[in-house]
């Protein structure tokens, strides 16, 4: 990885954000801040910290598809986050990797409207990059 880019969390889809919270909380993960909705990547979510690294929960809004891929092949744990200085920097590096732009980049409700874009590389990893600004840092 880059340098400057710093690990922020593990996506996990699911049908519900509820059951799931609840198998975290055995687990010894508590919530996070606040539910979050956001329309325009069709999915809510909720952050869960604990005694592994931050988990992002996520299932899809209403009459959303955004998720359905993953959780249909029974993937849970689909993508890494990480914070970046710099979208655009992220994503050429990303890509010089060979890596494919799977969503573009778009303001994210979870991170204040700070922009994020998800790659994939050959190997079926997923990535988040997340545009650190001085105004967030979730």
């Amino acid at each position: 990885m880059p340098e400057g880019y710093e690990f922020h969390h593990l996506g996990y889809a699911t049908e519900s954000i509820e059951r799931e919270r609840q198998f975290f909380e055995y687990m010894g993960y508590c919530q996070e801040g606040d539910l979050f909705a956001d329309p325009v990547q069709g999915i809510s979510g909720c952050f869960l910290v604990g005694p592994g690294p931050r988990v992002e929960l996520l299932e899809n809004l209403p009459g959303s598809v955004t998720l359905t891929p993953w959780i249909n092949a029974g993937v849970k744990m689909y993508h890494f986050a990480y914070w970046v200085d710099d979208l655009d920097s992220a994503i050429n590096w990303a890509r010089a990797k060979r890596a494919k732009m799977i969503v573009e980049q778009v303001p994210a409700v979870a991170f204040d409207l700070c922009r994020i874009g998800f790659v994939m590389f050959p190997n079926r990893m997923m990535l988040e990059l997340i545009e650190r600004t001085n105004k967030v840092n979730i």
